[in-house]
């Protein structure tokens, strides 16, 4: 489906990415216009409008060219466009008061895909063309200023730097106009009505800071066509900063949301201002999605036709009629008199930390045509006087501010000196107590020592004791070798005894031989119980022995660590 005039995001639908630039764009904002200023206030690039006008009896023109593709993703189309689009703006009547002629062509080439063949349609035609009035209805720039010379808040970094809540208060205006659409518009509705009514609420915040330059937020909430078969509801959110006299970058984010189509659209741009009349200008612009993806540049100029003659002027209750012709003389005659109290002191003098950006007290702000060149230069003289005497004040401070840090540095290094020297006194205490720790634990493991030795000291005496038991087995079994001997012996002579014997009585000598047999036998086994028992005790010593060498040796690797 082919976009339509304009452009409408759905908040509902969009990603993460949308969501993050438009909170982005939130946190950085300036945008255009005042009432009548000294150089051209455009609302280009941008599609937004500011909340005041171009100024009573100035005439301004803002126009620009774009080329851009589309391509919608269900559809399968693919669309090379040119877009042109105007605006005529003229303050009538009165500061506040604006009439706008606006309106945009578009001529563009869709191809799409029906078959195996491409085909291509070419269509033209103004998308719409709108004429309506603003009107500035709540101007908080409007009151005058009284800060610069207060000593008091000079002097004091938070008084001049903190952040003021009145500056989140915008200005507000009001637009009522009605779009003319062409019948057969192929970039509208379908049967959409030729006469429809727009309500625009703008908002505007300006803000100047010291060190960040100067900022604008401009804020549109647009109900468009309400009497139609298809009302849409839009918004544009446009930042603008400003970087030097010629040169401001601006991003903004627009949408709108309607039954025929819903987008949201990002621009990225910025101007330069050649003259105080002529602006040039150029952006770029996309979407975030692909039914269809958007993609455009642009370029465009503003110009004005600037025969403003009369000079809003922002003063104190009582001058709002401002200098009037004739008068002059009169005031520059009677200053001395009133400026004088009654110890014969100016008045200026008195009235030195009241400040008024661009007089004295009691002048006007703004220097009408028809002033003279001396009084011109009186004004100036005194601005550059007031301003020097601020420069100093401010020079004096920021020293002050220098002394101060340096005064902060010190003390930061003195604190970190003494911190650092109250971390080494505690790693000495540390490492004291440590070494009465590991002193205490060194007595410990010598008591531990003499522990082991008087255990083991028992161990020695059981190892005695085996020793005697082992002596002992050993006289046993010399005595049982002796007594074997002689047994042997014995029982050679009995054998020989019995030889000679057992001719005479076999049968006797059969039962003495068995029973000689058995108590060798018998006295065989005992032998042998006791080599088991004295072979036990032997390997029960070698066994104590080691398990004594080995508990020395640990001992000697403990006390070696």
């Amino acid at each position: 489906m082919i976009k339509s005039a304009i452009f409408e995001p759905n908040l509902l639908n969009m990603s993460p990415k949308s969501i993050l630039l438009l909170v982005t764009i939130f946190l950085f904002g300036l945008t255009s216009s005042a009432q009548y200023t000294e150089k051209i206030n455009s609302n280009r690039p941008g599609t937004s409008q500011g909340a005041f006008s171009v100024g009573n009896n100035v005439l301004q023109l803002e126009g620009g060219m774009g080329l851009g593709k589309e391509k919608h993703k269900i559809l399968d189309t693919r669309a090379k466009v040119f877009n042109l689009d105007y605006t005529v703006r003229y303050g009538l009547l009165i500061e506040q008061l604006e009439i706008r002629l606006n309106g945009s062509y578009r001529a563009d080439g869709v191809t799409q895909t029906v078959g195996a063949n491409e085909q291509k349609i070419n269509r033209s035609n103004f998308e719409i063309n709108t004429l309506g009035a603003k009107y500035l209805i709540y101007d908080p720039y409007k009151k005058p200023k009284k800060d610069s010379l207060n000593y008091d808040k000079l002097k004091s970094w938070k008084e001049r730097y903190k952040f003021s809540w009145k500056t989140l208060i915008p200005a507000v205006s009001a637009y009522a106009g009605v779009n003319f659409v062409a019948k057969d518009n192929p970039f509208t509705f379908p049967n959409d009505a030729s006469i429809s009514p727009i309500f625009v609420v703008a908002a505007q915040n300006n803000w100047t800071t010291t060190y960040g330059g100067d900022w604008a937020f401009v804020t549109n909430i647009i109900v468009d066509k309400v009497t139609t078969d298809n009302p849409a509801i839009g918004w544009i959110f446009t930042a603008t900063h400003t970087v030097n006299e010629q040169w401001a970058g601006f991003v903004e984010y627009q949408g709108q949301k309607s039954d025929f189509y819903s987008d949201n659209i990002l621009r990225i741009g910025g101007a330069y201002l050649f003259d105080q009349d002529l602006q040039f200008d150029a952006n770029i612009a996309f979407n975030f999605k692909d039914t269809p993806s958007i993609f455009t540049c642009s370029i465009g100029a503003s110009y004005r036709f600037d025969w403003h003659t009369k000079d809003e002027i922002i003063e104190e209750p009582g001058l709002e009629g401002g200098v009037k012709e004739g008068e002059e003389n009169e005031d520059e005659k009677s200053e001395g008199e009133e400026n004088e109290d009654e110890d014969g002191l100016d008045e200026d003098e008195e009235t030195e930390g009241v400040e008024n950006d661009s007089l004295k007290l009691r002048k006007t702000p703004f220097v009408n045509d028809f002033e003279d060149d001396s009084f011109r230069d009186a004004i100036e003289q005194d601005l550059d006087e007031r301003r020097t005497e601020e420069r100093l004040e401010r020079e004096r401070i920021e020293n002050e501010k220098i002394a101060k840090k340096e005064d902060k540095k010190f003390r930061k290094e003195e604190s970190r000196r003494l911190k650092r020297e109250e971390k080494a006194s505690r790693e000495a205490e540390k490492a004291a107590i440590k070494a009465e720790k590991e002193k205490q634990k060194m007595i410990e493991d010598i008591d531990a020592e003499l522990d082991k030795m008087e255990e083991e000291q028992g161990v020695d005496e059981e190892l005695d004791d085996i020793d005697k038991q082992l002596k002992e087995l050993e006289q046993m079994e010399k005595e049982l070798n002796q007594e074997e001997k002689k047994e042997e012996k014995k029982e050679e002579k009995q054998e020989e005894k019995k030889e000679q014997e057992a001719e005479d009585a076999d049968v006797d000598a059969e039962y003495e031989k068995y029973q000689k047999e058995q108590e060798k036998a018998k006295k065989a086994e005992e032998k042998r119980r006791k080599k088991e028992e004295k072979k036990r005790l032997k390997d029960e010593k070698k066994r104590k022995k080691e398990e004594k060498q080995k508990k020395d040796e640990e001992n000697e690797d403990d006390s070696g660590s």
